[in-house]
């Protein structure tokens, strides 16, 4: 759910004050002094901070589900309300770059008090209840900004709080593992000096709507750098990329050619011919 959130954000940033992801940056990462010594351009940075239940919006009832056919009935739990609190920033070299891009982006988080339905991701589409948002309202923040800063070992500077209210339920069960996103660094010319941080991806080629059908030999190009790897026996490929918009194209044994723009991280990676 967190992950989907995220996306959201990002793409509510993205269409809304609008960016253009080869100029500007958006991150997730916790804005420590390393972190902010790595940028080399201008970056969104929305650090979740905070995750609490939010007991206005709890529900003290329970929703009744009669089974078809059988006649019993039986109760379910409604979903719990989640405020995932998020302290926006934003980075770049001259100070009015900076306050340009903060007050954009304010304007953008106060016209969405509730995220569009058709802007939210993954698990947060078709929810029973609306994804409410709250920008810089008082008594929202939850931590000292001073001591929030020093914790993360940089220096204060002007930031959003943001909070966004998404469903939990708690009887859902999860049948998948998690596939996790590793991280390495890019390097300079020098070999010493990191450029950047890269993220490695990894994904499936598979036929059709059918993910169980693997496509293996099939070239997998990131177009960006031109490099090209060949899926294995279960159609797998992995590149690593920088965070923003990526350009994967497949072409398979047999000549078909299919291609996808990605925005890295995301959910998946997979490619379908």
């Amino acid at each position: 759910m967190f992950a989907d959130l995220d996306e959201t954000i990002r793409q509510v940033l993205i269409k809304g004050i609008p960016l253009d992801l080869s100029e500007v940056d958006v991150s997730f990462d916790a804005p420590d002094r390393e972190w902010s010594g790595r940028l080399s351009r201008p970056t969104i940075n929305c650090f979740l901070y905070d995750v609490r239940e939010n007991l206005d919006m709890r529900a003290t009832d329970f929703e009744q589900m009669r089974n078809n056919g059988k006649g019993t009935t039986t109760t379910k739990r409604f979903p719990a309300r989640i405020d995932a609190t998020y302290q926006i920033t934003i980075w770049a070299r001259a100070p009015e770059d900076e306050h340009q891009l903060l007050w954009r982006t304010l304007v953008v988080l106060f016209r969405n008090p509730i995220l569009p339905e058709d802007i939210l991701q993954g698990s947060l589409k078709n929810q029973l209840y609306p994804t409410p948002t709250k920008v810089i309202q008082p008594n929202q923040a939850r931590a000292n900004p001073a001591e929030l800063w020093q914790s993360i070992d940089n220096r204060i500077r002007p930031a959003l709080t943001y909070t966004v209210t998404v469903p939990l339920d708690p009887e859902i069960s999860f049948t998948d593992g998690i596939v996790f996103t590793r991280r390495t660094r890019i390097f300079g010319e020098d070999r010493q000096t990191p450029a950047a941080e890269g993220i490695q991806i990894s994904g499936r080629v598979h036929a059709g709507k059918n993910k169980d059908k693997a496509v293996a030999n099939a070239t997998v190009t990131l177009q960006e750098s031109g490099a090209s790897v060949a899926t294995d026996a279960d159609g797998r490929f992995a590149f690593q990329v920088r965070a923003g918009k990526s350009h994967l194209s497949v072409v398979t044994p047999d000549g078909k050619h299919v291609s996808r723009v990605i925005d890295v991280p995301a959910v998946e990676y997979d490619l379908q011919v």
